[in-house]
Parts: structure tokens; sequence; C-alpha cells
């Protein structure tokens, strides 16, 4: 088979082969030729890059449309939690507006119970509804002054020697609120209220009256400092100001001479265990348990110096708790 000389030369990268067997007219057609052949190869090679370049901008196009949908979402979702929290800034504002204002009317109208000058028994309302207050943190300042306020009114309009039995109830509900705060620094301030009672002894010179206002305050305040506290010394903190106030007047409590710390402190042992007896054998809901075996865990951390003060009066507490059945258990 013979072969084309003009291929032949091609192939072999050969001009002057190619020269000998090609004419000029023939290199002039096949340049044009080729010439043809490059300038479609380009054509499509633009048609070709367009339609990528096409096809690229197109997929930019959609992912970024993606990306400025998924922003949208986002903003819009950002934008509604910051509404919803503004939202609930304002309402818990206004709860907190409307609570402050529900409990300063309560406290008014309570105020107007407990100051009633004609009706005993709204008094006796008032004070039960005062322990709230003795409990709260901006209310319990006010509530125990105007209880300490109302202990002089009512310890004031008795007449006979001792208490009747509308002011003992009234003296009761009166102490039982201020002895109802969970604070022992507050139990401390509140058994310093027997500062009032002790100016009425020195007015009228009741010992009865005296003495069945004392036991109160032991059996109330004395006996919710042994649950409350948490250490003997403040515990004592609670004490002291109705300890001093029978030290210098002993005859209330049917003690005699000058009494020494220790009969004083023994004394108000004897009291609230007394009391507490009173109550175990007619009472099921009362906290007297509870009393008695948390002072007797008081008695147990006594201090070295505070022995011999209190070596009496922790042994009549520490019998009275062990004297008592043991706690039921506690259901699962």
């Amino acid at each position: 088979m013979n072969r084309d000389p003009v291929e032949d030369a091609l192939e072999a990268e050969d001009p002057a082969a190619l020269a000998r067997a090609a004419t000029a007219e023939d290199l002039a057609r096949m340049k044009a030729a080729e010439e043809l052949v490059e300038l479609r190869a380009q054509r499509r090679r633009r048609r070709s890059r367009f339609a990528v370049a096409s096809q690229v901008l197109v997929g930019w196009v959609a992912l970024a449309g993606f990306f400025v949908n998924a922003w949208q979402i986002y903003a819009n979702k950002r934008q509604q939690e910051q509404q919803a929290r503004s939202d609930q800034e304002k309402w818990a504002k206004e709860f907190a507006r409307a609570s402050q204002a529900d409990k300063y009317r309560a406290f008014f109208e309570t105020s107007a119970l407990a100051t009633d000058p004609t009706n005993t028994d709204k008094r006796l309302v008032g004070y039960a509804l005062l322990q709230e207050f003795v409990q709260d943190r901006d209310y319990s300042q006010k509530a125990m002054l105007m209880l300490e306020e109302s202990l002089v009114q009512e310890l004031r309009s008795n007449t006979e020697e001792g208490l009747d039995e509308r002011h003992a109830a009234a003296v009761m509900a009166i102490v039982t609120a201020l002895a109802e705060s969970n604070d022992c620094h507050s139990l401390q301030k509140a058994a310093r209220s027997v500062d009032r009672v002790a100016r009425r002894h020195a007015e009228v010179q009741d010992p009865v009256e005296t003495g069945e206002i004392l036991k109160v305050y032991i059996r109330r305040i004395i006996g919710r400092a042994a649950q409350v506290c948490t250490s003997f010394k403040d515990f004592k903190e609670v004490r002291r100001p109705v300890r001093d106030t029978i030290a210098k007047n002993p005859e209330v409590l049917g003690l005699r001479g000058r009494p020494s710390v220790a009969e004083v402190n023994a004394r108000m042992g004897e009291v609230l265990r007394d009391a507490c007896a009173d109550e175990n054998a007619v009472s099921g809901a009362t906290d007297c348990p509870d009393v008695l075996r948390a002072y007797a865990a008081l008695c147990t951390h006594l201090d070295p110096k505070e022995e011999a003060e209190n070596a009496a009066n922790c042994a009549l507490m520490k019998g009275a708790a062990a004297a008592l059945p043991p706690p039921a258990p506690v259901a699962q």
C-alpha cells in the first residue's frame, strides 16, 4: 500500500521532504485548513468555558441563596428568642410588681386586724397571720416590731393577777409568731423582745403574769432555737436575754435568792421539759419530741468552758429525749 509522501513528511516533521512532496499551493491550502480547524476548536473551547462558567455561576448563586436563607432563618430565630426574653423579663417584672403590691396590701390588712382595739378575735387572727411576714425578708423587721408593740398593748390591758384566758391566748399567739423564723439570728432578735416583759414586770410587780409569759418564751422561742440553731454558741445567744431576765427576777419562776447561771439554766430546762410533757400527753401534733431531741443534740457539742453552766440543764434535756419513744421510720 502506497503512503502519501506528504503525510510521511508531516509525521517525520521533515521540512525538506514536505517541500519536495507538496507544492506551495498545497501547503497554503493545508495551512488554511489547519487554521480553520484550530479556529473551530477554539470556538468550541470558548463555548465550553462559557457553559462551565455559567454552571459555576448558577451553583454559586444557589449556594449564596442557601446561605442567605439560612442566615435569615437564624436571624429570625434570634429575633424571636430576644423578643421572647424581653417579654419574659417584662412579665417577670410585672409579676414581681404585682406580688409586691399584693404583699403590701396583705400586710396592711393584717396590720389592721392585729391592731383592732375592739375585737379580740380579729387581733388573734392578725397575730397568727403575722407569722408569715416574720419569715419574709422584706417585712420581718416590721412584723416583729408590730408583734412586740402588740405584746405591750395586750399586757397593758390585763388588769388581773396573772393572765386571764383572753390575754393568755393573745400572748401565746404573739410569742408563737415571733418564734416562727427559720433563722437563728432572727430568733435572737425575737428573744430580745422579752425586754418589754421585764419593763411590764418592773411597773406592776406581778410575778404570776411575768412567769406565765416567760414560760411561753421558753417553750416557743427557746424551743424553736433548739431546732433552728446549728451550734450551742448560737443557741446560747437566743437563750441569754430570757435567762438574764429570769436571773434579775428569780421569783417569777420560783427561784430564791440570787441564783447562779447554772441554776437558771436548769430551771429553764425544767420549764421546757414540763411544758413538753404536758403537750405530749394530750396532743399528737406537737413538735416537742423534735425540740427535745434537737436540744439534747446541741448539748453533745458543748465547749468545756460551758459544761459547768449547762451540766444540769443538758442532763435534763438528754434524759427527756431518751424517755421519748423512737421516731417513726420514714416511709420510702
